[in-house]
This record gives structure tokens, sequence and C-alpha cells, in this order.
């Protein structure tokens, strides 16, 4: 139960910081002068956030994986 809930609240601050990066990258899109680095710092946060999401699911799949094996139930 813990960890399915640990799985939901990394998916969601992963599609938190893909909301953010996305935001950053239309804010950065519309400015005059950029500088490389603010570039960088807004693809970072949406890969970060992809990858988030990514260990989230994951996990999740790795929870499904555990409650169907025959090792699970006997180690309760």
């Amino acid at each position: 139960m813990r960890t399915t809930v640990l799985a939901y609240v990394i998916a969601a601050v992963g599609l938190i910081m893909l909301i953010f990066g996305a935001w950053g990258f239309f804010v950065l899109n519309n400015a005059v002068d950029v500088a490389l680095t603010d570039e960088a710092i807004v693809f970072g946060l949406i890969g970060g956030g992809l990858a988030m999401i990514g260990v989230a699911q994951a996990l999740r799949l790795l929870l499904v994986v555990v409650r169907n094996t025959d090792l699970a139930r006997r180690v309760r």
C-alpha cells in the first residue's frame, strides 16, 4: 500500500516538473535575449520530469510482478 502511494507521488512530482519545464520553454520562446544555460535548465526539467514518470511506472510494474509471484506469498 505504501509503495503504491509512493509510485503515485513520484508520478505526480514528475508531471509537475514536466509542466513547469513546458511553461519555462514557452516563456523562453517569447523572450528576446536568452542564454544557453537557461535553455539547458528547461530541458533538464522536462527530462527530469519524464524520468520520474518512468521510475514511477517501473515501480508500479515491479509491484505487480511481486504480488503475482509465489515468492511474495511464501515470505508473508
